[in-house]
């Protein structure tokens, strides 16, 4: 088949507003062989006119966009989990950015996924994947995206994958200027927090009487069990071991940019 009739059909495709398609797609649409097929897309990849995130998968590029190289991550994630077979949900900053918190916008999309899942860098864009055997039980919401659905963490989950890894949300300072900005609803928080470990709870308990004051939190605290075991680190990899124990979450303050040890 020329090149120019693939030509012809990306512009087409773009016209209708598609923004993926699949290896297989794209044969039948050109009526075209798989050879030609490949070829057509080495040619178009080579020319930034599109560019595969995952293996059988192509996204196409709008000519606004061709000098990046890429399009937004919330563009075409969302076809891309479901073409590899992936669960999945947005979070931690880049959720964050959704509800608010533009001013600490990641540089990283980042994306928790029920499977082992290779990190990408396509053009500027920063792909982060986070497995978590957990996934369906963490409360989601779907947002609209440029275009089309996309599936994020709500507020709630999103603050308690923050407490939980507090490394992937830019650490400490960062996630103490991102939550603020979060609404919190204390009976979807405790919901949500009932599935996970009590340090997770403990963190996240920490983290709002410091970001949410007036927030009513006994539920929360109840889940925390402050009182009981040893106290949780407040940094869950930091090398300092010591610090302030917080007894109202039963935290220990092991860092001093805080007012730690």
């Amino acid at each position: 088949m020329p090149a120019t009739t693939f030509s012809r059909l990306w512009d087409r495709l773009l016209s209708e507003g598609v923004v993926s398609i699949t290896a297989s797609e794209l044969a039948s649409r050109a009526n075209a062989s798989v050879e030609a097929t490949f070829r057509a897309v080495h040619d178009a990849k080579a020319a930034g006119l599109l560019f595969s995130p995952a293996k059988g998968l192509f996204v196409l590029v709008p000519p606004h966009y061709r000098s990046w190289g890429t399009v937004p991550a919330d563009w075409y994630i969302d076809d891309m989990m479901r073409h590899m077979g992936r669960k999945y949900y947005v979070s931690f900053l880049t959720a964050a950015a959704r509800h608010g918190a533009s001013h600490q916008a990641s540089q990283r999309f980042q994306v928790v996924v029920d499977a082992k899942t290779r990190d990408r860098d396509i053009g500027g864009v920063r792909l982060r994947f986070y497995r978590s055997a957990a996934i369906d039980n963490r409360p989601t919401q779907q947002v609209i995206a440029s275009t089309g659905l996309l599936t994020v963490a709500t507020p709630e989950t999103c603050l308690l994958d923050l407490a939980e890894r507090p490394d992937v949300g830019g650490g400490l300072n960062v996630i103490l200027e991102v939550v603020p900005e979060l609404q919190i609803k204390p009976d979807a928080l405790v919901v949500a927090a009932s599935e996970r470990p009590r340090a997770v709870v403990r963190r996240c308990g920490w983290i709002l009487s410091r970001t949410h004051p007036s927030l009513k939190l006994a539920g929360l605290r109840e889940l925390a069990a402050p009182d009981l075991h040893n106290p949780t680190p407040l940094l869950p990899t930091a090398d300092w071991e010591r610090g302030k124990t917080d007894p109202e979450w039963g935290i220990l303050v092991n860092t001093l940019a805080v007012g730690g040890a």
